[in-house]
């Protein structure tokens, strides 16, 4: 249950509220919810990262998150050069 508690995008729910009330159009709110899909991807990394390290590889909890973590700071990178080699917003 705190899986799927934590899985509610709340934060991109309540950024896209605020942008319909600050006056932002809807084309506007759309882009900015495609781009969220894109910057998903690489989010999944840790959560695919650090439970293997933590299983497989017998790594402790805090080592295995700062993997995890690095692991999607270069994933965002990687991922935004991506989206503006092929002409994506971000």
């Amino acid at each position: 249950m705190a899986a799927l508690l934590a899985s509610i995008p709340i934060v991109s729910v309540l950024s896209m509220m605020m942008m319909f009330h600050e006056g932002q159009t809807a084309v506007e709110i759309s882009a900015f919810a495609r781009d969220i899909v894109w910057l998903l991807i690489p989010s999944l990394l840790m959560f695919i990262v650090m439970p293997w390290l933590i299983d497989s590889r017998s790594w402790d909890f805090y080592p295995a998150l700062a993997a995890g973590l690095a692991c999607t700071v270069t994933g965002y990178f990687v991922m935004v050069q991506a989206m503006e080699k092929f002409g994506l917003s971000a």
